[in-house]
């Protein structure tokens, strides 16, 4: 039986105030609740927010990393730097790095690969945009992401993979893809992550895959209902302590 996952990404939001104010309300709230919890703070706030969740369930994670160890690397931050603040898991791919920062499935494996190996957990976002989806190439961009993205990753690091389905056109639009649309993309990926190689199909059954794109206290139900989503990862409804803790009901 796979876990559901909520998972708040809190993007370049919040003050240090405003972000110490939610976790602390939520960590009482992780520690009872069926749901693995996970919050992505900004990387100014992510050493606060990981004291913070110091013996409690909720888990925190970077936005952002670089595939490599301690290095001349301008504006970056290494793996090795944020285990020493606790720091465990990565997401990588979400759709903002690649339409505003050039990011691509193929540079998005180099860093997955890396994370992986070095025992980090990666959420690893895939999505199409509206006009991808009005030609009618959902299906066909998802399956190049995960092609792409997954190339050369053996069976062993999938236990900490977890991929998230983020329609771009639902994100912080107000839009939000039906149950049946959300199902209908989850299970492709799902599929396509058992057609990767020779025995991926039990990996497959097994990984956890998120929906992302204006989720709410109101949809959530309805969306996790659904056979193949694994849990929600949520940007605006997250960043008020009441509209997250909704989510976790």
């Amino acid at each position: 039986m796979r876990k559901k996952i909520i998972a708040g990404n809190w993007k370049m939001n919040l003050t240090l105030a405003e972000a110490s104010a939610i976790t602390k309300g939520l960590v009482s709230a992780t520690n009872s609740s069926s749901y693995e919890v996970m919050v992505f703070p900004s990387a100014l706030h992510l050493e606060t927010v990981s004291s913070l969740t110091k013996g409690s369930k909720l888990i925190v994670g970077a936005q952002n990393a670089y595939q490599s160890g301690l290095t001349a690397m301008t504006g970056e931050i290494s793996p090795t730097q944020l285990a020493e603040i606790g720091i465990q898991t990565v997401l990588v791919g979400h759709s903002e790095r690649r339409q505003f920062l050039g990011e691509t499935s193929e540079f998005d494996n180099q860093k997955i690969l890396y994370f992986l190996k070095a025992g980090l957990r990666v959420v690893y976002c895939v999505g199409e945009t509206w006009a991808e989806r009005e030609k009618g190439n959902t299906f066909s961009v998802l399956e190049d992401q995960i092609k792409k993205g997954l190339k050369d990753i053996t069976s062993d690091l999938f236990s900490k993979l977890v991929i998230a389905y983020e329609p771009v056109w639902a994100i912080g639009t107000g839009k939000v893809a039906t149950p049946v649309e959300a199902e209908e993309a989850h299970a492709f990926i799902r599929k396509e992550i058992g057609n990767l190689f020779v025995g991926a199909a039990t990996i497959a059954e097994n990984i956890q895959i998120l929906y992302g794109g204006s989720v709410k206290p109101d949809n959530i139900k309805e969306l996790l209902a659904k056979p193949n989503i694994d849990g929600g990862l949520v940007g605006g409804a997250s960043q008020k302590l009441d509209s997250f803790l909704g989510l976790l009901k």
